[in-house]
């Protein structure tokens, strides 16, 4: 009886040291499997970032390549209209475009009938025709431009 007992106690002692390992072995694996989730939603923020950083240095780069031809004449004031002049650009080929309007306005300090006039472009997100609303403002660049016809 006396080696059977022994033979008890040792299988009993066997499985407690397995258990420990399976319990360690799960308590790994799901450190591991936590810490891989916050590594991959701190590498997704940073890259969100960067593609609102690219997306809003395009805007800004398309308001004033924008206000630069308006000033060199090659776009005139009249094919500008009054809302979206029809510019956008596609992100690589996703619903992301961007819409741009140009305001003509009287340039500050400038004499009435004056040549000289404010333009504005604003650069936006371009909405959703179902949505009804103005998308979010990337960028607005302002110039002082010369018009043969004046301020508006």
């Amino acid at each position: 009886m006396n080696s059977s007992r022994r033979g008890a106690l040792r299988h009993s002692a066997a499985r407690k040291v397995r258990g420990g390992i399976l319990l360690e072995l799960l308590v790994a694996i799901a450190i591991f499997a936590a810490g891989a989730a916050l590594t991959l939603s701190a590498l997704q923020s940073a890259l969100d970032g960067v593609r609102r950083a690219e997306l809003r240095a395009r805007a800004e780069d398309l308001a004033a390549s924008r206000l630069a031809e308006l000033d060199a004449g090659l776009v005139s004031i009249g094919d500008l209209g009054d809302s979206d002049d029809g510019d956008h650009s596609q992100d690589d080929g996703d619903a992301d475009a961007l819409a741009v309007t140009i305001e003509i306005l009287p340039a500050p300090g400038a004499a009435r009938g004056s040549a000289l006039s404010l333009a504005r472009a604003t650069v936006r997100m371009r909405a959703d025709a179902a949505a009804g609303a103005d998308g979010a403002v990337l960028a607005v660049a302002e110039r002082v431009v010369r018009t043969s016809e004046g301020a508006r």
